[in-house]
């Protein structure tokens, strides 16, 4: 698929800087995902590596009216990201971003807040407005995943609730904003996209792929709807690959029969 340049309300990518670092491999997890931009700049995602091999993804959908949205947007992500950096629960980290938005009256926030724990074995999930969050497992069944609830305002007094799984080898996450589901939050809208995307077969491997590489499958798949038209849409991956390698860390020795040995 040629990459389009015009009228960023038919498709655009400008490669946002999230993106840039990724894919990022931490231990036997994999994590991608790319913006695909619409003419509006509402979406900012991070993946943060946290102390004891944890990762955290944070994915933020704003609407404002402030002079300086992506100014705004990425003071937002910087807090949640602090948040992951500190293992700070997520409930609390809700509760920072509600915080944060008092003195910008009538913004609207929408959060998807992930984190992953190869040492426990487990993932907690929390979000707020945003579209559920899809696990594809090893022979492909999709559960999917967070309490639906409101998008965070300035006079939000609750925190979402937070779902705490375990983290199944083999499976591939899914965590979306609703650019890429035409403005629904519905589980079987995600699920639909999961199955599109072929995440039982391929999950693993696209989990392990760049921004620019998955750009053509992920723009093959954005709502023509008219929502794309007018926000950005969001697409992350993360990937529990019990069969990754990586290097060890201790250096190479030579052997008389190979030349070399990995220590």
């Amino acid at each position: 698929m040629e990459r389009l340049s015009q009228p960023r309300g038919v498709l655009a990518a400008a490669r946002k800087p999230e993106s840039k670092t990724l894919p990022l491999q931490r231990g036997l997890l994999r994590i991608t995902g790319d913006t695909l931009e619409g003419p509006r700049e509402t979406d900012s995602f991070d993946v943060v590596s946290g102390p004891g091999g944890d990762v955290g993804v944070v994915l933020l959908d704003l609407k404002t009216r402030h002079p300086q949205p992506a100014e705004l947007s990425q003071a937002l992500l910087r807090k949640a990201a602090s948040g992951f950096a500190e293992r700070t629960p997520l409930h609390a980290i809700m509760l920072d971003l509600v915080r944060a938005l008092f003195e910008f009256a009538g913004t609207e926030l929408r959060a998807t807040l992930m984190r992953c724990s190869a040492a426990e074995a487990r993932a907690e999930i929390t979000t707020a407005g945003m579209p559920p969050v899809a696990c594809v497992l090893p022979g492909g069944t999709i559960t999917m995943h967070a309490v639906s609830s409101p998008p965070l305002t300035s006079t939000t007094t609750t925190p979402p609730p937070v779902e705490i799984l375990p983290l199944v080898w083999g499976s591939t996450w899914l965590v979306v904003s609703d650019g890429f589901t035409a403005g629904s939050d519905q589980p079987e809208v995600v699920r639909r996209l999961a199955q599109d995307l072929e995440l039982g077969k391929n999950g693993l491997t696209l989990s392990g792929q760049t921004p620019d590489a998955l750009y053509d499958l992920l723009a093959s798949r954005v709502s023509e709807s008219g929502r794309f038209a007018r926000d950005d849409a969001t697409l992350v991956l993360v990937g529990a690959d019990p069969n990754a390698r990586f290097p060890s860390g201790f250096p190479a020795e030579k052997t008389p029969e190979s030349g070399i040995k990995q220590r």
